[in-house]
């Protein structure tokens, strides 16, 4: 699996503020390549012509890159996300502006985090049991140094990225040509930082 791709450009990172943006690549990354239509499908009353905008400003950014081997005409558009994830940390972005977009990035992310959490949690029942008892939600506080934390995440990122790698997506395939293996998309999603009691 390629290593994260780091973002160090706040312009760059602006593409990730807008909740439209972030959901849409999600479910770029859960659906493998779309078109607007596809994705319209799944984001009740979104308009395809904002739907359409806003996959252009996450392709200008590098988030997502056209597909064109799959589209069946000139009209056709299709979107895939690259390979590798992204990352960032506030610490790189110097600047007030910089750090304004770095904060409001991941203030986003931590919202669509936590709603798809919320999400799980009122609907488990309607998961298999299998499922429900897979799922688990933890806890801990723990008393580390600096290098200890960086080696704890920099472990938990690695068992993440080995767990990837087997149910991953061919990303020359449409969502219905996927093979059917069992596999559902799974959120694992941490925090781990310093606090004050």
């Amino acid at each position: 699996m390629p290593e994260p791709r780091r973002i160090t450009d706040p312009e760059v990172l602006k593409g990730l503020s807008h909740p439209l943006r972030q959901r849409l690549l999600r479910l770029l990354t859960q659906l493998g390549p779309s078109t607007t239509t596809i994705l319209a499908a799944h984001l009740d009353g979104a308009d395809p012509g904002q739907i359409s905008y806003h996959l252009r400003e996450l392709g200008k950014r590098g988030f997502i890159e056209e597909a064109p081997e799959l589209a069946r005409d000139r009209r056709e558009r299709w979107w895939r996300v690259p390979r590798g994830s992204i990352s960032w940390s506030n610490t790189d972005f110097q600047t007030p502006e910089g750090r304004a977009v770095a904060e409001a990035a991941f203030a986003q992310n931590v919202t669509d985090q936590f709603e798809r959490l919320r999400d799980y949690a009122s609907a488990a029942e309607d998961w298999p049991t299998e499922w429900q008892r897979a799922a688990t939600s933890s806890t801990t506080n723990l008393r580390l140094t600096p290098e200890e934390l960086r080696g704890l995440c920099e472990e938990l990122e690695g068992v993440v990225r080995r767990w990837a790698e087997p149910g991953r997506r061919d990303p020359a395939l449409r969502p219905q040509e996927q093979p059917e293996d069992g596999r559902e998309q799974v959120l694992v999603f941490f925090h781990a930082f310093p606090e004050k009691p």
